[in-house]
């Protein structure tokens, strides 16, 4: 089947992917002592760019940026340029055709008239592992001719050794389909496949190693969105590589590997395996970290080979001082109470922080703790690691040497950057965490609150909304003051029948209704805040 025609047919899931903000490409660059660019003034390629939806985000986050994308479907980017015109957007252009023939046979609105057509960031998310050979090629080339003298590329790609065991049940679930319907694979084959899966899954003991592996597998699926399953399960090509195999080829195109676009949680290991790994430099000590965890998917950071200097084997201190520091996570004591400052006054208190997927650790530093109080208050802005060291420094023991206590201060932050427990930044973030008389969200909130529950934050991340959100982001375009937001709110839980519900009984009364819409309108603007909506 035409691979083209099929993301005509099923279009990609328009999300974005945080991991490819410029902003966290760059903060993982510093950290391993490469500088680049500054993103909000910088320019980004995005190669498979499907409708846009990523590239518009950080064209509406970089007003001062330059955006290209390119895309093999008509319909994605037809799609993309509708939402860019009604956005107002002029530092974005779209465009669909074959990326091999980039740049010479594109027209002059997206290559540069000088001929200058590097790009400090180059973006290709969901499409190395899906394309064939001389594709890959062709995105390498790309890389490799228009990266500035300081750019990055982000590449991600399926990896061995995980993908063993879901390339298992992708021949399955393509040979089930290829059984089940004489026509092509379409999303009510997702369904079909889920259900023959968890018959075979019911038919195999659990306590036997197949059987564990296919309820995993099971449960990956189930988590998945089905547009995203449908490409991942059914694309014609899905070539997972090892890293070492990844290594070769972008060597090959005289690229070179920096780092991951995130921190990674490092296995544990036998003291026969640290030994081993110790020995080993960065490229083949990822690899056999790739063994011990059996990984299935990477987000590489590249760079033209011989720019500046060998990026670091690891995280460096001097790069930490220079980073900006955020978090989600929150801060409890030992009973799940919230942890307060009056808990830090104790130092025998511990802190248990809780991340947005429900992991936790537990910190018993009080500098650290200090440090996450702090974050905790201002979310979800971004502190710099001095002004952050700041707060935190206040609870160091008299007697303990500040050089010392400050890089110890450093390598908690990077430990709890690995557990995504706080996010790296390179710069303060363009949101406002107070809400203004006359609130307004984005432009591209407002935009995406007309039609759908998916919203994208200005810290480039998807936020799910109920519908009561919806309309409070719409009425927050800077027109209207609290008074004006109150009334809109109270029409629409009147209009459209959504109803109201206090302390479990439903209320009808109008007045009623208005009384409590203006009780909870200012924790509603704030949570806004909190999600990184607000400009204003």
């Amino acid at each position: 089947m035409d691979a083209a025609q099929q993301y005509e047919d099923v279009p990609y899931p328009d999300f974005v992917h945080p991991r490819t903000n410029p902003d966290s490409i760059a903060a993982m660059a510093r950290l391993h002592g490469v500088e680049t660019a500054p993103p909000a003034h910088s320019r980004i390629l995005e190669l498979g760019c499907g409708q846009g939806g990523n590239l518009i985000s950080l064209a509406v986050l970089y007003p001062d940026s330059r955006c290209v994308g390119i895309d093999l479907s008509a319909g994605h980017i037809a799609s993309g340029k509708s939402n860019t015109a009604k956005l107002g957007l002029k530092n974005i252009r779209l465009h669909a055709g074959d990326l091999a023939k980039f740049p010479a046979g594109f027209p002059a609105d997206i290559v540069q008239p000088t001929g200058d057509n590097r790009f400090d960031y180059i973006l290709v998310h969901g499409v190395y592992s899906w394309v064939p050979e001389q594709v890959r090629k062709e995105i390498l080339r790309i890389c490799r001719d228009h990266l500035s003298d300081s750019g990055i590329a982000f590449i991600s790609y399926n990896t061995y050794p995980g993908w063993h065991a879901k390339g298992m049940v992708r021949e399955m679930l393509r040979h089930h389909a290829s059984v089940s319907s004489q026509s092509r694979p379409s999303l009510e084959s997702i369904t079909d496949g889920i259900q023959f899966l968890e018959e075979v899954a019911n038919s195999v003991p659990e306590t036997t190693s197949y059987g564990k592996m296919l309820r995993e597998e099971l449960w990956s699926i189930s988590q998945s969105h089905e547009a995203y399953l449908f490409h991942e399960q059914f694309e014609t090509i899905n070539e997972p590589r090892y890293f070492h195999q990844f290594v070769d080829e972008v060597s090959e195109m005289d690229l070179q590997y920096v780092c991951e676009s995130s921190l990674t949680v490092v296995p544990s290991q036998t003291e026969a395996m640290k030994q081993r790994i110790s020995t080993m430099g960065v490229l083949q000590r990822e690899q056999y970290l790739d063994y011990v965890c059996n990984r299935t998917f990477r987000q590489s950071l590249l760079r033209r080979s011989g720019k500046g200097e060998k990026a670091a084997d690891n995280p460096e201190l001097s790069g930490i001082n220079q980073l900006w520091f955020s978090s989600d996570s929150k801060c409890q004591n030992s009973d799940n109470r919230p942890f307060t400052a009056a808990d830090l006054a104790n130092p025998e208190t511990e802190l248990r922080l809780v991340n947005t997927r429900g992991t936790n650790v537990t910190i018993k530093t009080p500098t650290t703790q200090a440090a996450l109080l702090h974050l905790a208050s201002v979310r979800p802005a971004a502190v710099s690691f001095p002004s952050l060291w700041d707060h935190a420094s206040r609870q160091r023991n008299a007697g303990a040497d500040e050089e010392s206590a400050r890089a110890n201060f450093g390598g908690e932050l990077i430990q709890l950057a690995r557990f995504e427990m706080v996010r790296l930044h390179w710069g303060e973030l363009p949101l406002v965490t107070t809400v203004s008389s006359q609130p307004q969200t984005s432009v591209l909130a407002r935009l995406q609150a007309e039609s759908g529950n998916t919203i994208t934050s200005l810290r480039h991340m998807n936020v799910r909304v109920d519908e009561a959100t919806r309309q409070l982001i719409m009425l927050c375009d800077g027109t209207n003051d609290r008074q004006q937001i109150v009334a809109g709110m109270v029409r629409f839980i009147t209009r459209d029948g959504v109803g109201l519900k206090h302390q479990g009984r439903e209320i009808t009364d109008p007045n009623q209704i208005t009384e409590l819409v203006r009780e909870k309108i200012e924790p509603n603007l704030k949570n806004l805040g909190v999600m990184g909506l607000l400009v204003r």
